[in-house]
């Protein structure tokens, strides 16, 4: 402790209690004392809480890292179940395009038929009537 310290705590204790202490008093030995801890306690307390921050630095460095696979690996399978949803979506989309156009295709196919049954049986008909209508002129002539 410096020696205008120790003065200026002279002063003080003489003008607050009324008692005069000397410069090898054991009292100023013990305020002595009392600082040195303080300052001993202050540079405990100050490497403590350096290392508390060390930790909790690593600490949350560590979240951050954890943090981040995590959410890349919940990004990862969203992404893969969208995929796999628009996948299915897409097949289903198919097949039902797939059906409509074959129900369509085979309606078509199915009228097209029934109108060239109705042709060939007209056309039939047709047959025997210029058969019929030549037997008779045939049969009318001879």
């Amino acid at each position: 402790m410096s020696a205008d310290k120790l003065d200026a705590l002279i002063e003080r204790i003489a003008s607050e209690h009324g008692i005069v202490l000397s410069q090898d008093d054991p009292v100023l030995m013990m305020h002595t004392l009392n600082e040195v801890l303080l300052e001993q306690n202050k540079e405990a307390h100050a490497e403590l809480l350096s290392n508390y921050q060390a930790i909790l630095e690593e600490n949350f460095n560590r979240w951050c890292e954890y943090s981040t696979k995590k959410s890349n690996a919940i990004i990862n399978a969203s992404m893969s179940n969208v995929q796999l949803t628009r996948d299915q979506f897409l097949e289903s989309c198919t097949q039902l395009i797939d059906e409509k156009i074959k129900s369509g295709v085979d309606q078509e196919i199915y009228d097209l038929a029934r109108i060239s049954r109705q042709a060939s049986i007209i056309n039939l008909l047709s047959a025997v009537l210029v058969l019929v209508s030549v037997v008779l002129v045939f049969v009318i002539l001879s």
